[in-house]
């Protein structure tokens, strides 16, 4: 019912001005022919406001609510906290991302990254207590929101790949994302008292952590320019 708002506030308005126009009184006034054209023209944007209002697209894809921002930050702070802990296998399964296993039985591997590229992810890397020949490798990602949107879904992972003894690391794939905001028109805003460009857009990126189990005795050469952190 809340959209029929407008629609009855500008019913109102030419209602009134129009018995405003019949008036005796008024017609004394508007003798103008500039002053006429003025309410004239004023009217008649009223009118295609509102011819044109239901012919606006109204498709709407609905997205999870983020009820409190603090959710976020806190959920960031424990799974950064595990990771550089050790204790990955406590953090919920719904922030892995992705998994990748690799057969690896040669003594060094060198990290590289795509054309050199700084990733925007933390790398924490543990040692096994054996050699067991694999690399185990896991993508951990927080939650994203914009405007208590959360998008989450619509992120890709890293990307990790093997090829000989360099494992290339790349940012996520790039995903362009376009938000429209419907505001009231002027017309209704100068009853509301909203001002123009009131509200503004906030962002929240979430954490992202790719967590790196290597054999015991297998030497990391680093191409990458990645600040690592190693479990103790």
């Amino acid at each position: 019912m809340t959209f029929l708002v407008p629609f009855l506030i500008i019913l109102i308005i030419i209602f009134s001005i129009v018995r405003i126009l019949r008036s005796g009184r008024m017609k004394k006034i508007l003798q103008g022919s500039r002053l006429r054209w003025m309410l004239g023209g004023y009217v008649a944007i009223l009118l295609i406001c509102t011819g044109v209002s239901p012919l606006l697209p109204d498709k709407e894809v609905t997205y999870k609510v983020i009820k409190n921002s603090q959710d976020l930050d806190k959920e960031s702070t424990e799974l950064y906290e595990a990771a550089i802990e050790g204790n990955i296998d406590k953090v919920d399964n719904k922030y892995i991302n992705k998994r990748w296993s690799f057969g690896y039985e040669e003594q060094e591997l060198t990290i590289a990254t795509e054309n050199n590229e700084l990733i925007n992810t933390a790398v924490i890397v543990e040692r096994k207590t054996v050699n067991d020949g694999k690399i185990e490798a896991l993508h951990f990602k927080t939650r994203s929101g914009v405007n208590n949107m959360e998008i989450t879904e619509l992120e890709k992972p890293i990307r990790a790949e093997l090829k000989g003894n360099t494992l290339t690391i790349k940012n996520p794939e790039k995903v362009k994302l376009k938000f429209s905001q419907f505001q009231h028109a002027f017309t209704v805003n100068q009853f509301t008292g909203e001002k123009p460009f009131s509200r503004s857009t906030h962002f929240y990126g979430g954490t992202s952590i790719l967590y790196l189990k290597i054999p015991k005795d297998l030497k990391l050469v680093d191409h990458s320019y990645i600040n690592y952190q190693f479990i103790e």
